[in-house]
Protein backbone atom coordinates (compact mmCIF):
# COMPACT_ATOMS: atom_id res chain seq x y z
CA UNK A 1 0.00 0.00 0.00
CA UNK A 2 0.96 3.30 -0.93
CA UNK A 3 1.05 6.57 0.80
CA UNK A 4 -0.99 9.36 -0.80
CA UNK A 5 -2.09 13.03 -0.48
CA UNK A 6 -5.59 14.85 -1.33
CA UNK A 7 -4.82 18.60 -2.09
CA UNK A 8 -8.09 19.11 -0.42
CA UNK A 9 -6.95 17.82 3.25
CA UNK A 10 -4.25 20.88 2.82
CA UNK A 11 -7.46 23.52 2.16
CA UNK A 12 -9.78 24.96 -0.86
CA UNK A 13 -7.91 27.84 -1.17
CA UNK A 14 -3.81 26.84 -0.88
CA UNK A 15 -1.46 27.21 -3.59
CA UNK A 16 -0.96 24.00 -5.38
CA UNK A 17 2.47 24.36 -6.18
CA UNK A 18 3.04 24.75 -2.23
CA UNK A 19 0.75 21.63 -1.68
CA UNK A 20 2.55 19.26 -4.10
CA UNK A 21 6.28 20.70 -2.87
CA UNK A 22 5.57 19.66 0.80
CA UNK A 23 4.08 16.62 0.00
CA UNK A 24 7.48 15.39 -2.03
CA UNK A 25 9.40 16.77 0.75
CA UNK A 26 7.03 14.19 3.57
CA UNK A 27 7.80 11.01 1.08
CA UNK A 28 4.44 10.84 -0.34
CA UNK A 29 4.03 8.54 -3.20
CA UNK A 30 1.16 10.20 -4.99
CA UNK A 31 -1.45 12.94 -4.89
CA UNK A 32 -4.47 13.41 -5.51
CA UNK A 33 -5.13 16.62 -7.47
CA UNK A 34 -8.26 18.59 -6.88
CA UNK A 35 -9.46 20.56 -10.35
CA UNK A 36 -10.49 23.74 -8.38
CA UNK A 37 -6.54 23.69 -7.50
CA UNK A 38 -5.74 23.30 -10.92
CA UNK A 39 -7.67 26.08 -12.07
CA UNK A 40 -6.67 28.35 -9.04
CA UNK A 41 -2.61 27.35 -10.82
CA UNK A 42 -3.86 28.15 -13.80
CA UNK A 43 -4.87 31.55 -12.70
CA UNK A 44 -1.72 32.22 -11.43
CA UNK A 45 0.16 31.70 -14.79
CA UNK A 46 0.83 27.65 -14.39
CA UNK A 47 0.19 25.57 -17.23
CA UNK A 48 -0.48 21.79 -17.00
CA UNK A 49 2.96 21.18 -18.01
CA UNK A 50 4.65 23.05 -15.24
CA UNK A 51 2.25 21.26 -12.92
CA UNK A 52 3.30 17.91 -14.98
CA UNK A 53 6.82 18.92 -14.13
CA UNK A 54 6.57 20.14 -10.78
CA UNK A 55 4.97 16.61 -9.71
CA UNK A 56 8.38 14.48 -11.55
CA UNK A 57 10.78 16.69 -9.74
CA UNK A 58 8.71 15.89 -6.41
CA UNK A 59 8.56 12.60 -7.36
CA UNK A 60 4.98 12.33 -6.99
CA UNK A 61 2.05 10.31 -9.19
CA UNK A 62 -0.80 11.79 -9.82
CA UNK A 63 -3.35 9.26 -8.52
CA UNK A 64 -6.52 10.98 -9.32
CA UNK A 65 -8.24 14.04 -10.85
CA UNK A 66 -11.20 15.12 -8.53
CA UNK A 67 -13.93 15.40 -7.56
CA UNK A 68 -16.83 15.08 -10.05
CA UNK A 69 -20.27 14.98 -9.12
CA UNK A 70 -22.53 11.89 -11.14
CA UNK A 71 -25.18 14.35 -10.55
CA UNK A 72 -27.93 11.29 -12.26
CA UNK A 73 -30.95 13.45 -11.98
CA UNK A 74 -29.47 16.99 -12.81
CA UNK A 75 -31.22 18.65 -15.48
CA UNK A 76 -28.27 20.52 -17.42
CA UNK A 77 -25.12 19.78 -18.05
CA UNK A 78 -22.59 21.49 -15.80
CA UNK A 79 -21.42 18.72 -14.60
CA UNK A 80 -20.59 17.14 -17.50
CA UNK A 81 -18.87 19.74 -19.02
CA UNK A 82 -16.93 19.77 -15.52
CA UNK A 83 -15.88 16.42 -15.91
CA UNK A 84 -15.14 16.72 -19.64
CA UNK A 85 -12.14 19.36 -18.17
CA UNK A 86 -11.66 16.77 -16.00
CA UNK A 87 -10.42 14.42 -18.32
CA UNK A 88 -8.49 17.14 -20.41
CA UNK A 89 -6.47 17.69 -17.15
CA UNK A 90 -6.17 13.75 -16.56
CA UNK A 91 -4.73 12.89 -19.94
CA UNK A 92 -2.32 15.56 -19.73
CA UNK A 93 -1.02 15.17 -16.49
CA UNK A 94 -0.68 11.40 -16.57
CA UNK A 95 -3.42 10.96 -14.17
CA UNK A 96 -5.02 7.33 -14.74
CA UNK A 97 -8.46 8.09 -12.60
CA UNK A 98 -10.81 10.58 -12.38
CA UNK A 99 -12.68 10.29 -9.70
CA UNK A 100 -16.52 10.41 -8.99
CA UNK A 101 -19.35 10.85 -6.48
CA UNK A 102 -23.21 10.64 -5.91
CA UNK A 103 -24.42 12.07 -3.17
CA UNK A 104 -28.19 12.23 -4.70
CA UNK A 105 -30.66 11.23 -2.36
CA UNK A 106 -33.86 9.48 -4.53
CA UNK A 107 -36.66 12.00 -4.32
CA UNK A 108 -40.09 10.73 -3.04
CA UNK A 109 -41.86 10.94 -6.41
CA UNK A 110 -39.29 8.82 -8.21
CA UNK A 111 -38.79 5.27 -7.39
CA UNK A 112 -35.09 3.30 -6.97
CA UNK A 113 -35.35 1.79 -10.50
CA UNK A 114 -36.01 4.77 -12.28
CA UNK A 115 -33.02 6.34 -10.55
CA UNK A 116 -30.74 3.93 -10.92
CA UNK A 117 -31.08 3.66 -14.80
CA UNK A 118 -30.33 7.58 -14.77
CA UNK A 119 -27.07 6.65 -12.37
CA UNK A 120 -26.30 3.95 -14.85
CA UNK A 121 -27.12 6.34 -18.34
CA UNK A 122 -24.58 8.80 -16.71
CA UNK A 123 -21.97 6.58 -15.85
CA UNK A 124 -22.10 5.47 -19.28
CA UNK A 125 -21.55 8.44 -20.32
CA UNK A 126 -18.68 9.62 -17.97
CA UNK A 127 -16.82 6.34 -19.10
CA UNK A 128 -16.72 6.90 -22.63
CA UNK A 129 -15.84 10.66 -22.49
CA UNK A 130 -13.09 8.98 -20.26
CA UNK A 131 -11.81 6.78 -22.64
CA UNK A 132 -8.80 4.74 -21.84
CA UNK A 133 -8.75 6.68 -17.97
CA UNK A 134 -10.54 4.33 -15.02
CA UNK A 135 -13.93 6.27 -13.01
CA UNK A 136 -14.05 5.71 -9.72
CA UNK A 137 -17.67 5.88 -8.33
CA UNK A 138 -17.31 6.41 -4.52
CA UNK A 139 -20.03 5.63 -2.25
CA UNK A 140 -21.23 8.89 0.20
CA UNK A 141 -22.57 7.33 3.28
CA UNK A 142 -26.52 7.17 4.15
CA UNK A 143 -27.75 8.55 1.04
CA UNK A 144 -29.83 6.64 -0.65
CA UNK A 145 -28.92 6.38 -4.77
CA UNK A 146 -25.40 5.21 -4.08
CA UNK A 147 -24.76 5.11 -0.29
CA UNK A 148 -23.41 1.80 -0.08
CA UNK A 149 -20.54 -0.25 -1.88
CA UNK A 150 -23.14 -2.53 -3.24
CA UNK A 151 -24.87 0.59 -5.20
CA UNK A 152 -21.60 1.32 -6.60
CA UNK A 153 -21.37 -1.95 -7.69
CA UNK A 154 -24.07 -2.59 -9.21
CA UNK A 155 -24.00 0.75 -11.30
CA UNK A 156 -20.85 -0.39 -12.49
CA UNK A 157 -22.16 -3.60 -13.53
CA UNK A 158 -25.11 -2.67 -14.74
CA UNK A 159 -23.39 0.48 -17.14
CA UNK A 160 -21.11 -2.38 -18.36
CA UNK A 161 -18.29 -1.01 -19.18
CA UNK A 162 -14.54 -1.81 -18.09
CA UNK A 163 -13.34 1.23 -17.21
CA UNK A 164 -15.26 1.82 -14.46
CA UNK A 165 -14.63 0.92 -10.79
CA UNK A 166 -15.10 1.78 -7.26
CA UNK A 167 -13.09 3.99 -4.79
CA UNK A 168 -13.13 2.86 -1.13
CA UNK A 169 -13.77 5.82 1.76
CA UNK A 170 -13.24 4.96 5.05
CA UNK A 171 -15.40 7.37 6.51
CA UNK A 172 -18.14 7.11 4.18
CA UNK A 173 -17.99 2.65 4.82
CA UNK A 174 -18.29 3.76 8.30
CA UNK A 175 -21.43 5.87 7.92
CA UNK A 176 -23.07 3.50 6.17
CA UNK A 177 -22.32 0.73 8.14
CA UNK A 178 -19.88 -1.17 6.58
CA UNK A 179 -17.42 -2.23 9.16
CA UNK A 180 -16.48 -5.74 7.20
CA UNK A 181 -15.26 -5.47 4.01
CA UNK A 182 -14.15 -8.77 3.05
CA UNK A 183 -17.51 -9.78 1.26
CA UNK A 184 -16.30 -6.93 -1.39
CA UNK A 185 -14.04 -8.01 -4.71
CA UNK A 186 -10.46 -6.04 -4.05
CA UNK A 187 -10.60 -6.12 -8.18
CA UNK A 188 -13.51 -3.70 -8.02
CA UNK A 189 -11.12 -1.42 -5.96
CA UNK A 190 -9.37 1.51 -8.01
CA UNK A 191 -8.57 3.39 -4.45
CA UNK A 192 -8.93 3.62 -1.01
CA UNK A 193 -9.31 6.76 0.99
CA UNK A 194 -8.26 6.96 4.60
CA UNK A 195 -9.48 8.87 7.37
CA UNK A 196 -10.44 9.28 10.89
CA UNK A 197 -13.78 10.98 12.67
CA UNK A 198 -14.43 12.33 15.63
CA UNK A 199 -16.44 10.36 18.18
CA UNK A 200 -20.38 11.05 17.51
CA UNK A 201 -23.04 8.78 16.33
CA UNK A 202 -22.92 8.21 12.77
CA UNK A 203 -25.91 9.90 11.72
CA UNK A 204 -24.53 13.65 13.12
CA UNK A 205 -20.83 13.06 11.56
CA UNK A 206 -20.36 15.27 8.70
CA UNK A 207 -16.91 15.53 6.27
CA UNK A 208 -15.97 18.64 8.63
CA UNK A 209 -15.76 16.29 11.47
CA UNK A 210 -12.88 14.44 9.92
CA UNK A 211 -9.57 13.73 11.40
CA UNK A 212 -6.15 12.12 10.63
CA UNK A 213 -5.67 9.14 11.15
CA UNK A 214 -5.90 7.44 14.45
CA UNK A 215 -7.29 10.33 15.95
CA UNK A 216 -11.24 8.90 16.41
CA UNK A 217 -13.21 6.08 15.88
CA UNK A 218 -12.90 4.86 13.02
CA UNK A 219 -11.88 1.35 12.74
CA UNK A 220 -9.15 1.79 10.66
CA UNK A 221 -7.00 -1.02 12.23
CA UNK A 222 -9.73 -3.50 10.62
CA UNK A 223 -10.18 -2.11 7.08
CA UNK A 224 -6.42 -1.81 6.26
CA UNK A 225 -5.76 -5.38 8.29
CA UNK A 226 -8.36 -6.67 5.63
CA UNK A 227 -7.11 -4.52 2.80
CA UNK A 228 -3.83 -6.25 3.34
CA UNK A 229 -5.30 -9.78 3.87
CA UNK A 230 -6.65 -9.32 0.40
CA UNK A 231 -3.05 -7.79 -1.01
CA UNK A 232 -4.13 -4.55 -2.13
CA UNK A 233 -0.93 -2.71 -3.29
CA UNK A 234 -2.85 0.87 -3.94
CA UNK A 235 -2.71 4.37 -2.92
CA UNK A 236 -3.92 5.02 0.64
CA UNK A 237 -4.93 7.98 0.18
CA UNK A 238 -5.66 10.89 3.02
CA UNK A 239 -8.69 12.45 2.25
CA UNK A 240 -9.82 14.77 4.95
CA UNK A 241 -12.69 18.11 4.69
CA UNK A 242 -11.71 19.77 8.32
CA UNK A 243 -11.46 23.42 8.49
CA UNK A 244 -9.18 23.50 11.49
CA UNK A 245 -6.59 21.59 9.42
CA UNK A 246 -7.29 24.33 6.68
CA UNK A 247 -6.09 27.47 9.17
CA UNK A 248 -2.31 25.57 9.83
CA UNK A 249 0.47 25.63 7.56
CA UNK A 250 0.11 23.64 4.71
CA UNK A 251 3.90 22.24 5.47
CA UNK A 252 1.98 21.05 8.62
CA UNK A 253 -1.10 19.52 7.58
CA UNK A 254 1.05 17.75 5.23
CA UNK A 255 4.01 16.65 7.38
CA UNK A 256 0.66 15.59 10.26
CA UNK A 257 -0.91 13.09 7.78
CA UNK A 258 2.27 11.44 6.34
CA UNK A 259 3.22 10.87 10.57
CA UNK A 260 -0.31 9.55 11.30
CA UNK A 261 0.06 7.26 7.96
CA UNK A 262 2.97 6.08 8.70
CA UNK A 263 1.90 5.21 12.67
CA UNK A 264 -1.15 3.51 11.50
CA UNK A 265 0.96 1.17 8.56
CA UNK A 266 3.43 0.35 11.48
CA UNK A 267 0.54 -1.66 13.48
CA UNK A 268 -0.10 -3.90 10.56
Amino acid sequence: MKPCFNTITAGRQRPLEEIINACGAAGFNGIEIDLNHLDAAKERGSTLTEVKNRLADANLQPASIMAFDLAPLAETKAATERFKRGVEAAEQLGAPMLLVYCATNIPPAMDRVTALEKAVQRTREYAALAKSLKVGLEPIGRTTLMGRPEDALEIAALAGVPNIEMVMDTFHFYRAGVTDITPYPLSEVLMVHVNDAEDLPVEKLSDLNRLHLGLGIIPLHQYLTALAAKKYSGFLSIEIFRPEYWQQPVTQVVNDAKNSYDKLLATL
